[in-house]
């Protein structure tokens, strides 16, 4: 019973994970790249919990009961092996996952070459059954570690650190409560690794990574419902609790800029709909650069954008879409599109006394003011 005992978090583990992988592999999209290489991180992580239960049930350091089996020695080898060749791999894919999640795409040349250390790691798991590079099973099946063992745990916290380095890098892409969580779950298996890599008899690896992967999930879920799925932006239930928010404030101190793409139907009629997605892209990275952390950027859907400051300066928003005009007139001059991206837009803040929808309705009266200035400019200007 000894190993039971110690590896009953495993199974409380495993408990938890299965019916979380379930719902995940129900409820998310795997169409979505992001979606994909989640579970396939939840699915690792059971796989190596079970690996690592039926390593300590062929460990006679916890399992006396098989001392001596000669019988057992080559299927402990053979789960060591397996678990060794995947410790990095969920440290990888949380790094694939979290690029997809900030819509950063990853060039196949470096997907290819930070592969290279988890093929690396496989040879050596594969080539430690017979000569304990990473580990040794002795006849009377005691498990050690073997002399090259540093390498798996030195891939798993390299991993760990591009993750890392992505998450601090592209963090203006994430809100700060999503960025919060996702630093959680990627220092819950960084610091109990480090109490597993001291004391090897204390458990603590992956039943740490399998509670990372439910906070991921967890993640997920709240910032799907928040978050356009193209450009990765707040969407429109983010706009909505924005909202409600100023019509909690006592004082309303609010600027809101609502923003109409120009020419998105005649993008996608005349060039298709991946230029349509790109002109959009375009727009939603300039916004995204254009206005720091203060700022809530978020698309509606179809052609429809706003910034909302919780402030009643438009100063600060106005520079900032004068400056992003300026900069997608600069791309269109330069990037030999035949189709311009560019935008009308409303900008009103809060007067005293002022309600949330009065503020609103005089926004979208100036943002389509502009669009029709826009139109009747454009078509007196036609031969």
């Amino acid at each position: 019973m000894t190993y039971l005992s110690t590896i009953h978090v495993d199974i409380l583990m495993c408990l938890a994970l299965l019916p979380a992988i379930a719902v995940a592999g129900i409820k998310l999209d795997r169409n979505i790249p992001a979606h994909r290489h989640l579970i396939s991180v939840m699915v690792c992580v059971f796989t190596l919990l079970v690996l690592e239960a039926c390593s300590v049930a062929l460990d006679t350091n916890f399992n006396a009961t098989i001392r001596d089996n000669v019988q057992l020695v080559p299927l402990g080898k053979l789960i060591n092996s397996i678990g060794f060749l995947l410790v990095p791999v969920p440290a990888f894919l949380t790094w694939t996952f979290l690029h997809h999640w900030t819509g950063v795409r990853l060039a196949p040349s470096a997907i290819l070459f930070w592969t290279l250390p988890l093929a690396c790691n496989a040879a050596l798991a594969i080539l430690s059954y017979n000569a304990g590079l990473l580990f040794s099973i002795a006849p009377d099946n005691t498990y050690s570690r073997g002399p090259w063992f540093v390498v798996s745990p030195a891939m798993f916290y390299g991993y760990q650190a591009l993750t890392v380095s992505v998450l601090i890098r592209h963090r203006a892409r994430l809100r700060a409560e999503e960025a919060a969580l996702f630093a959680l779950a990627l220092a819950l298996p960084a610091i109990t690794a480090a109490i597993q890599l001291h004391y090897f008899t204390f458990l603590t690896i992956w039943s740490s990574w399998a509670i990372s992967c439910i906070i991921l999930l967890v993640t997920v879920f709240i910032n799907s419902s928040e978050r356009d799925e193209l450009t990765k932006l707040a969407n429109r239930t983010a706009y909505r609790n924005a909202i409600a928010k100023a019509r909690r404030m006592r004082e309303l101190k609010m600027c809101v800029a609502l923003l109409d793409m120009d020419g998105l139907k005649a993008i996608n009629d005349r060039y298709g709909h991946a230029a349509g997605d790109h002109a959009l892209l375009t727009l939603a990275e300039g916004l995204r650069t254009t206005f720091d952390e203060g700022f809530s950027v978020m698309r509606f859907g179809g052609d429809e954008f706003a910034v909302v400051q919780f402030d009643n300066d438009p100063a600060a928003i106005y520079e900032r879409l004068c400056t992003l005009e300026n900069s997608l007139a600069e791309q269109d001059a330069t990037s030999g599109r035949t189709y311009r991206v560019a935008f009308s837009y409303g900008l009103a803040c809060s007067r005293d006394g002022e309600s949330v929808d009065a503020l609103l309705k005089r926004c979208d009266t100036l943002m389509y003011d502009r669009k029709r200035q826009k139109h009747l400019k454009a078509g007196a200007s036609a031969p």
